[in-house]
């Protein structure tokens, strides 16, 4: 099976192409930069429709992870999140739809926005309320159109807050263990009770090879870790390997509020949840992190 992977150098693009090749796919990647990606990657830009359709065309699945992913870049420039998010993904549904391929999405399952029931079923309302939620949930919305108008064969996986090795530098994971291995203090914004369900990079990965292999379409399916962090959690995991002080400032406007997420469905439908824990995930982050500055 032939796949093209958007955002292929990317940190969670590199761990879905390791997992694809794994499991015997044919990948080739496609970014605007390939550093990083350990596959042949075509050159392109989401946003020019000749070259996504030229980069399509032979292929079988779609894994559509490339966007503007950076919350605080989208906020800063909502118009380039918009111009990646959905112009760049409607483009992508489109050379989907002429070279007869599947697509699967790298949705968010901020998209739901503040809960209205707990845990939030993919049922649930979708209000969200930021550049980079309003605009990835856009271009799952123009994906799915594409599915029910156009027949493009499409699946939109919800994911939970991603962590592993290659996050950037400006993650909070990546924050708060640069700060502890200098031993400079972590500062917490808020209270730390604003929770996440951080899923590993190689179970998400996992989810996008099942994904692949399966029949499943016009579909958005929360694919998160069970187990809700703080990110006091956090840093108190941080600090029990790397002893420092922890302080806590201002909370930070325009946070995504906690919210419990349920995965029911893709285990049902795909047979998938999380298999890392939260433990074992950060001793493999620390493994792969760079020697402090």
């Amino acid at each position: 099976m032939k796949v093209l992977l958007t955002g292929a150098s990317g940190f969670l693009g590199r761990h879905v192409a390791a997992r694809l090749l794994a499991d015997g796919f044919e990948v080739t990647g496609f970014d605007q930069n390939p550093g990083g990606a350990e596959l042949e990657t075509v050159i392109g830009d989401l946003t020019d429709a000749t070259s996504m359709d030229n980069a399509v065309a032979g292929r079988d699945v779609v894994c559509h992870i490339g966007a503007i992913g950076d919350v605080y870049l989208a906020a800063s420039d909502p118009a380039l999140a918009a111009s990646v998010n959905v112009l760049g993904t409607t483009n992508v549904a489109q050379a989907a739809r002429k070279a007869g391929a599947r697509v699967v999405y790298a949705s968010t399952w901020e998209v739901y926005g503040a809960p209205q029931y707990e845990p939030m079923d993919e049922d649930h309302p979708c209000t969200p309320d930021h550049p980079y939620n309003i605009t990835k949930l856009a271009g799952e919305r123009m994906l799915l159109a594409a599915d029910h108008l156009q027949g493009v064969p499409s699946l939109a996986l919800r994911l939970g807050t991603a962590y592993g090795s290659g996050l950037r530098p400006n993650s909070v994971f990546r924050i708060f263990f640069d700060k502890a291995r200098k031993r400079e203090p972590i500062t917490i914004q808020g209270d730390g009770s604003q929770s996440r369900q951080f899923t590993h990079a190689d179970d998400i990965a996992r989810a996008f090879s099942l994904a692949c292999r399966s029949d499943l379409r016009g579909l958005v399916l929360n694919t998160v870790a069970e187990e809700p962090i703080s990110v006091k959690q956090l840093a108190e995991s941080v600090i029990a390997r790397f002893p420092t002080d922890l302080v806590f400032g201002p909370a930070r406007p325009g946070d995504v509020a906690p919210a419990l997420v349920s995965s029911r469905r893709i285990e049902q439908l795909l047979g998938w949840r999380a298999e890392v824990s939260f433990e074992d995930g950060i001793d493999s982050l620390i493994e792969s992190l760079p020697d402090p500055a």
